[in-house]
């Protein structure tokens, strides 16, 4: 025997009267379009900024039930581009976006017809067709593409790469895009290269707002990771604009990251004893001084027009023949500083050979060169001998005197010193000086001055070392501070004039940076910064300033220094607030009762030391597992309230059954809390109906004797409005089947059947007639399933035909 189910109902009769409600701000959650490079894109109606619209939009627009929507485009000249009017929002018009569930409309409109400032207004209107609010959404449309005016360059950092045939780091620095402009401003750019299968690898690269132009660093565009062979490949730019329009300008290049073999190369000595070219051991035997040394390479192994992969061509060949080209040296031995380098076609150095590092034995008879073995200097800032091979100052000087040391010979050694003089070091002694003027006084340099060693005659001269100086008296520029109140940082940006783009960028740099701010009287060192480098002069240097337990106006100095300890200092005051912000609750201007009859009547209050909003209140519970984003009113002065969205009272408030409303406000620093307030939900209009019985029935309706439904959605009296009028005729109505109820429902309305499943809501027409009436609605379950249903009986607006 089947049990007869429960059939338990609730009924709501809303009337106008308890439609009214504070100035509600529609919302747009998402905007939604094609741009002009044909992708679709979702931005939120506060995030618009810069638009490419290049298709019709549509606006997700969160609102509350009982209102109509009235949305326009508008042109920054006041012309209306498109103007659309929703319907009334009703149960129906639950909306999700992004996984949050609210109500609202869906609205379409054309795309902007030209460049230029607009703005989305959204009026939200009640039934009479009033406005209750209106907010607008403003943003820059933008269909045109940045400008690229210059052509790709490539910076070296020394050695012979070109734009045509380049390589490795040691030899290209940067490759550079200049005239990269746009009316509205550069978003980012990225770098591709065109792989052998017609692939595309990208990587992002800098543009410096400054100059213009387009920084693809040599890390890379010389990298294996884009370039994964040599060949002629196809290199360009994708640049796009705030708004994501893209221009794109490429060209063809040789790119060589390899080293030609040197499986066949061979070090050959000349034996001035018997004639011959032996190949080179250490420890051999050489018969005369200076000596004679060659270096053979595969003429296979070098690039050729066709092909300008390999051994550079034309680089250090003294003479070939049919299979090798050799590359000849005659130098005094022993050596100690002078190499040279043996590079590819794109430039970059594939050999570097010291001459010190050879090892030989001297014949009876022959000398060894001078040695030089290390070298001081004085200043006129001291009376005190440096003993270096380097002098860096950033404060005024003079290199007075240089003495220069060296191994003691049989033989008198004549030393000199480029720019200095020349001095002697006798028989049997290791050093010489040399008075000097080296001035160091203004701006920023780098000489070295060489020394060589001599025999007293002038033979056996070699190159012995350099005295290397290096001077700068320039502060790197702290060039703007611009603050990040979201992300809770502050990024400085610097310039150094000094450096330089090529092999001597690493002499002059900044070395140190920092920030401190003053909280309370406590001097508080900032973390260090994150570093991001435009190019070889620009910097960007990023200090996170949330660790400051504060909300306050704070100064905070910042500080550039480079490696001479030239400095430059900044204090700038900042609105710093790390606090969470704090939400107040209350109802109808009291404490928050236990039970409210009317959601509207929340009232919340964001307190923060910076502009606060509630950005987010989403409503669950309830025996149904409700879970819905209300839309928030903007009231002013951080006063906020909700509007009303489809929820059922909690009848069964004393087992438990309660409503939790979680409520996020953020600041304009991004700090946020969240609150929730626990509550039981009964409308002032509520009538309650006590539960109804029913017999299995296999969906059909059942009468009793007197031919009365067994089941209705009734009322003890004639429904009227809230001017005591009587409501009569036709009336839209509303029944929800909540989402816990264990079978579908069936209604009888003037229209025909309605069947409602749990979790649906369903529209219906309810005629009164012309004298109006009593509410006698017949309802029963769909199908035979026991249990108990739970159902809200709505008429938004009751009318009157007269």
């Amino acid at each position: 025997m089947i049990c007869p189910p429960r059939f338990k109902r609730s009924f709501a009769l809303i009337a106008s009267s308890f439609l009214v409600s504070s100035a509600a701000v529609a919302g747009i959650e998402q905007a939604v379009f094609s741009d002009t490079t044909g992708a679709t894109q979702s931005v939120e109606g506060n995030d618009l900024g810069f638009t490419s619209i290049n298709s019709a939009i549509q606006l997700y627009i969160s609102s509350g039930l009982d209102r109509k929507l009235e949305v326009q485009l508008v042109s920054n000249s006041g012309i209306i581009v498109d103007d659309v009017e929703t319907s009334v929002i009703n149960i129906s018009d639950r909306i999700t976006v992004g996984g949050n569930d609210f109500y609202g409309k869906i609205v379409t409109l054309d795309a902007p017809p030209s460049d230029g400032s607009y703005r989305f207004v959204v009026k939200s209107l009640d039934l009479s067709g009033s406005i209750t609010s209106t907010s607008s959404y403003s943003f820059v449309q933008d269909t045109t593409a940045p400008t690229i005016a210059g052509s790709f360059t490539l910076t070296r950092n020394a050695f012979y790469a070109t734009i045509d045939n380049f390589g490795q780091t040691n030899t290209t620095k940067q490759l550079n895009m200049s005239g990269v402009t746009d009316a509205n401003g550069i978003d980012h750019v990225e770098y591709w290269v065109k792989q052998p299968d017609n692939t595309k690898k990208y990587a992002d690269v800098q543009y410096n707002n400054d100059s213009n132009s387009v920084v693809i660093d040599g890390s890379i565009a010389a990298s294996t990771n884009m370039v994964p062979s040599p060949g002629y490949y196809e290199i360009g730019i994708d640049v796009f604009d705030v708004a994501g329009n893209k221009s794109t300008k490429s060209r063809y290049s040789h790119i060589d990251l390899t080293c030609p073999s040197t499986a066949n190369d061979v070090t050959q000595v000349y034996n001035a004893n018997s004639g011959v070219w032996q190949t080179y051991s250490p420890g051999m035997v050489i018969y005369a001084n200076p000596v004679k040394v060659r270096y053979r390479r595969n003429l296979n192994d070098f690039a050729t027009a066709s092909a300008p992969y390999g051994w550079k061509i034309g680089n250090a060949i003294s003479y070939s023949d049919g299979n090798y080209a050799y590359y000849e040296r005659t130098f005094p031995y022993k050596q100690q500083y002078t190499y040279f380098h043996f590079f590819s076609e794109s430039g970059h150095v594939c050999r570097t050979h010291h001459l010190r590092s050879f090892n030989f034995t001297l014949a009876n008879g022959v000398d060894l060169a001078p040695v030089h073995t290390k070298l001081a200097y004085k200043t006129n800032l001291s009376n005190d001998w440096i003993t270096s091979e380097t002098f860096r100052t950033s404060k005024p000087a003079t290199i007075t005197t240089v003495r220069l040391f060296g191994q003691a010979r049989s033989y008198r050694q004549k030393r000199t010193l480029s720019s200095g003089g020349t001095c002697y070091i006798e028989i049997g002694s290791t050093y010489c000086d040399i008075s000097t003027n080296y001035k160091f006084s203004t701006g920023r340099g780098y000489i070295p001055y060489a020394h060589h060693a001599y025999k007293a005659d002038g033979t056996m001269g070699l190159h012995s070392g350099y005295l290397y100086t290096y001077w700068d008296f320039n502060s790197p520029q702290i060039s703007s501070l611009t603050q990040n109140k979201m992300g809770r940082s502050i990024q400085m940006n610097t310039f150094d004039a000094d450096t330089t783009s090529d092999w001597r960028s690493s002499m002059w740099v900044i070395s140190s940076v920092g920030a401190s701010a003053v909280v309370d009287g406590n001097v508080i060192a900032l973390s260090s910064p994150t570093m991001n480098k435009v190019d070889y002069q620009h910097r960007e240097y990023t200090f996170d300033t949330s660790s400051l337990d504060v909300a306050a106006i704070v100064p905070i100095t910042f500080f550039v220094e480079d490696s001479y300890g030239n400095r430059t200092e900044k204090t700038e005051s900042y609105a710093i607030d790390t606090k969470k912000p704090e939400v107040l609750v209350t109802y109808n201007g009291t404490v928050l009762p236990e039970i409210i009859t009317d959601i509207r009547d929340l009232e919340f209050k964001v307190e923060d030391f910076s502009e606060a909003s509630l950005t987010s209140v989403q409503l669950t519970g309830s025996d149904a597992n409700e879970n819905v984003y209300l839309a928030i009113v903007d009231k002013g002065d951080g006063n906020f309230s909700v509007e009303k969205p489809r929820i059922f009272p909690t009848l069964d408030y004393d087992s438990g059954e309660r409503y939790t409303l979680n409520m996020i406000a953020q600041d304009e620093f991004g700090n946020s809390v969240t609150k929730s307030i626990v509550f039981g939900y009964t409308p002032e209009n509520l009538i309650v109906v006590d539960t109804q019985q029913y017999l299995p029935s296999n969906g059909a309706a059942l009468y009793d004797v007197s031919d009365h439904a067994i089941a209705s959605i009734y009322s003890e009296e004639i429904l009227t409005l809230d001017s005591s009028q009587i409501a009569t005729g036709k009336q839209q109505a509303e029944i929800s089947n909540r989402k816990n109820s264990d079978f579908p429902i069936v209604v009888r309305g003037n229209d025909g059947l309605v069947t409602v499943a749990p979790g649906e809501t369903k529209t219906m027409v309810v005629d009164l007639g012309v004298s109006g009436s009593k509410l006698d609605i017949e309802v029963y379950p769909a199908n035979n399933t026991e249990g108990s249903a739970e159902f809200m009986f709505n008429i938004p607006t009751l009318t009157t035909i007269y």
